[in-house]
């Protein structure tokens, strides 16, 4: 009775898990059936492509080979996205039907409310990404771009296609995007360096000159560093305008606020806050900003203090003694390096001369941030302990030159009683 129970359970266990299997095949087909309708549907060809590709002159159909490869059209916003229409229609007059949507080109103060339509809207830009910001838009009408184009109705501001493009647009992290952080120079260029196009506006032309001279152009386009501040990095992309001087030292301090927070607690900044300077800008520029150099406090040509302080001036002071005293730690630092590198070349192990050498850099290093200080005081005590540690270093290095000079005449003693033995034991040999 058992064994019967037990067959017939298992049969029922089986029919039942047949059952579900078909169930669960049966449903997998229905969904792949729905998947392959709506992929159908989505590859349904637009006739605004169709039309335009084949029918119209070159100039379209080079614009729908890049819409192809737009970033939009990869995600399936099609041409009625921007300028309505309907894109299922045969007929070329109902496709552009006004009372279908369409619109057509929009015009370029349009534009930026047109693109704003979706990007502004957070729903729907969720459907594709949901870190996708949507507030691109309503920095636009702040920037200053926006504000000429809304106030001044400015024909020739920048608009969203200025920087982005049209029917071509790419990801911003595409390299061949006009947007990719390596090419936001040129593309900002492309307005800002042309006289002609810039002309009646107080605007400088020579930005993109200067920048690409400076210590951030040539880490930028020449290095492709990327880490290094384009345009948009200092005046913003969708809100870029040009800086208040207060906005300055924190538009830089975003790289460089360890030199930003020493700045604050010196007495420039009082002085700064009085006459409304720009803190980084006055010493330093801004496009053309050069690698520093400690001549910068004082010389004969290039120094920075020089500009503001008169000779025998408290400020030419300590720039002064900033100067010597970093150029003292720099002179120990050479004079040792050159005796670390002789033991190194003569073969001896120089790892902890080169360690202390290294200690000695850092407090050079540490010694020039805290210029910003505007105090002798501040950097005297880093410089003195490089110094000190240049001094050690350099210890080191005629001690490992020491050993090697006593290893050298250990083995000249040796080779000479090794040549004086040999020379007994033939003279032994031969009287034998």
């Amino acid at each position: 009775m058992q064994a019967g129970h037990r067959k017939s359970d298992s049969l029922i266990y089986k029919s039942r898990f047949n059952c579900r299997n078909r169930v669960s095949i049966f449903y997998v087909f229905l969904i792949m059936i729905f998947v392959q309708i709506n992929s159908a549907k989505s590859q349904q060809p637009s006739t605004c492509i169709t039309c335009h590709q084949e029918e119209i002159d070159e100039d379209h159909t080079k614009l729908v080979g890049e819409y192809l490869n737009d970033v939009h059209a990869k995600r399936g916003v099609g041409c009625e996205g921007c300028h309505g229409g309907d894109p299922t229609a045969e007929e070329a007059e109902d496709a552009m039907d006004e009372g279908a949507g369409y619109t057509g080109t929009p015009a370029r103060h349009q534009i930026p409310a047109m693109c704003g339509r979706c990007h502004a809207d957070p729903n729907y830009m969720r459907g594709f990404n949901p870190n996708i910001p949507t507030d691109q838009y309503s920095k636009y009408l702040i920037s200053g771009h926006g504000k000429r184009l809304t106030k001044n109705q400015d024909p020739k501001v920048a608009v969203c296609t200025s920087c982005h493009g049209t029917h071509g647009i790419l990801a911003p992290n595409d390299p061949s995007s006009s947007v990719y952080s390596l090419n936001i120079p040129h593309t900002c260029a492309k307005c800002h360096s042309d006289s002609n196009y810039m002309a009646g506006r107080n605007i400088p032309t020579d930005q993109f000159e200067h920048y690409s001279h400076s210590v951030h152009g040539e880490a930028l386009l020449n290095r492709d560093d990327r880490a290094a501040p384009n345009c948009a990095g200092c005046h913003g992309s969708h809100e870029a305008r040009r800086p208040e001087p207060s906005g300055v030292a924190n538009t830089c301090a975003q790289c460089h606020n360890y030199n930003r927070e020493l700045f604050v607690a010196s007495p420039h900044n009082a002085a700064f806050e009085k006459h409304n300077y720009s803190e980084c800008e006055v010493c330093h520029g801004n496009h053309a900003i050069t690698k520093t150099s400690d001549d910068m406090l004082i010389s004969d040509s290039a120094g920075v203090c020089q500009k503001c302080h008169d000779a025998g001036s408290k400020g030419l002071i300590t720039a002064a003694a900033m100067k010597a005293s970093i150029d003292s730690l720099k002179m120990m630092i050479s004079t040792a390096n050159g005796v670390v590198e002789l033991a190194r070349n003569f073969g001896m192990s120089s790892e902890e001369p080169e360690y202390q050498l290294h200690q000695a850099h850092n407090k050079l290093v540490q010694a020039r941030a805290l210029i910003h200080t505007f105090s002798s005081e501040k950097v005297a005590p880093a410089t003195s302990e490089g110094i000190q540690l240049a001094i050690e270093a350099k210890s080191q290095g005629e001690e490992l030159m020491n050993q090697y000079n006593f290893r050298r005449r250990g083995f000249i003693v040796s080779v000479m009683v090794i040549l004086l033995l040999s020379v007994l034991l033939t003279v032994k040999i031969r009287s034998l």
